[in-house]
């Protein structure tokens, strides 16, 4: 059978045609380092390539989000690690600033740095990261700065955040929060009307400088469940009451009332206020402002701390007793004084006592909050370590899939080119021939 000369050559053409395709190819995985460039190059492996890349994109995307909240919650462990410390040193100094040793001079000077400390949660309080407050809760404030101080040296704070807490969710489905609120960590607003953490310095600042006498409750007088009103009666405090309303209910004298003696410097002996079961909070108090007000002293209940109080209005402030005494035709005393919590004598020293137990609430409040920070960051490091992982595998099978097996490649690649160098001397010397050769 005769084959023509131009069948040959066909032959020869695509023969050389595949080698130089199969050249090009083992060449560009050689120079790339990658054995999938077009999805021509293997297209039983590019479909399950495409699916792990993409598995990659989004775990990587996961990833970058949690790393990101990561960083978000550790800067507000920051931000409250450094609350705890500033408050551990206030406590410190209102223990120092109690002490009887302590001169008003001496005060002064620590009031000082109590300050400076006032001015340092102030800054914390407007931690950013990212350009967003992280005690701002959901709100978006429109000035320079969530919080800011009101007074040279601060009376007060206001504040533009409110207390919805910001939220994300992980990739696991739980939703958690991504910080905690100025109320959370700083008691800003607090429901039960305790004071906040700059209210707590501002007082114990103050005490310090202006020597104020507060006698107040140390801690709220109401039971879980429970509230005195302006129209709560002294029987309904008493002992035999239901419901019991505050921890030590009241115990009238032998006559059925309570009385009691305030005195200080202006009246050594005092002046005396009866109390009857009838009487209301509201009336009380008017009863007791009567009596003392002219002593520079006044009485006050705050229906949302739970606490009654009496302060010193003397300019400046002098120290007062307050005593049990019977009433008239009685023979023994009640007990108001430890009912309400006070102390019998009401100082500059039994004032910054008391504040220390302010000073305990908002560290625990700030406790609290760093507490829940804490066990959200370490969920949100341990699902950032379980993307890190998974993107690590998702890369190792990717690699497998597409990197050049250089040593393999490497032999295919040369004897591809010994082979097409040897096709290209084939061709020429064919073409070289004419028909005489062959006859």
């Amino acid at each position: 059978m005769r084959i023509a000369t131009s069948t040959v050559y066909d032959n020869q053409s695509t023969s050389i045609d595949n080698l130089y395709a199969t050249y090009q190819q083992e060449g560009q995985q050689l120079s790339t380092g990658k054995s999938l460039n077009v999805p021509s190059d293997n297209p039983t492996v590019i479909a399950q390539d495409i699916a792990v890349r993409n598995d990659n994109s989004v775990t990587t995307q996961v990833e970058k989000n949690l790393t990101d909240l990561n960083n978000q919650l550790t800067a507000v462990d920051g931000s409250l690690s450094s609350l705890t410390n500033i408050l551990q040193s206030a406590r410190s100094l209102a223990i120092e600033g109690a002490s009887d040793t302590i001169n008003p001079s001496q005060r002064t000077a620590i009031a000082a740095q109590v300050d400076q400390l006032l001015q340092e949660t102030v800054g914390l309080a407007n931690t950013q990261y990212a350009g967003k407050y992280v005690f701002a809760g959901t709100a978006v404030p429109t000035s320079q700065q969530l919080v800011q101080g009101v007074g040279s040296p601060i009376t007060s704070v206001t504040s533009q955040g409110n207390i919805v807490q910001q939220t994300q969710q992980l990739p696991n489905g739980q939703t958690v929060a991504t910080g905690v609120t100025l109320q959370q960590a700083f008691n800003y607003g607090a429901a039960d009307g305790s004071p906040d953490v700059f209210q707590t310095l501002i007082n114990l600042r103050d005490t310090l400088s202006k020597g104020s006498v507060v006698d107040q409750s140390q801690q709220a007088l109401n039971l879980a469940g429970q509230a005195i009103s302006g129209t709560t009666t002294i029987a309904a405090l008493s002992s035999g009451a239901v419901p019991q309303l505050i921890a030590t209910p009241l115990v009238p004298d032998s006559s059925g009332n309570i009385t009691i003696n305030v005195a200080n410097g202006v009246n050594a002996n005092g002046v005396n206020v009866t109390l009857l079961p009838t009487d209301t909070i509201t009336s009380a108090l008017a009863k007791i402002n009567t009596a003392v007000n002219p002593l520079g002293i006044s009485a006050s209940f705050n229906a949302k701390t739970q606490k009654f109080a009496f302060t010193s209005t003397a300019n400046p402030p002098a120290t007062f007793e307050i005593q049990n005494v019977p009433s008239a035709g009685a023979t023994t005393s009640g007990n108001f004084v430890a009912a309400f919590d006070l102390t019998q004598q009401a100082t500059v020293t039994s004032d910054l006592s008391t504040q220390i137990g302010d000073i305990d609430h908002v560290l625990q409040v700030a406790l609290n909050a760093r507490a829940v920070v804490g066990s959200t960051l370490q969920g949100v490091q341990s699902l950032s370590s379980q993307a890190n992982s998974q993107v690590l595998n998702d890369t190792t099978v990717q690699s497998g899939l597409e990197d050049t097996d250089i040593a393999k490649v490497t032999s295919q690649f040369s004897q591809t080119q010994t082979v097409l160098q040897a096709a290209y001397a084939t061709t020429a010397r064919l073409e070289g021939k004419t028909l005489f050769d062959y006859l």
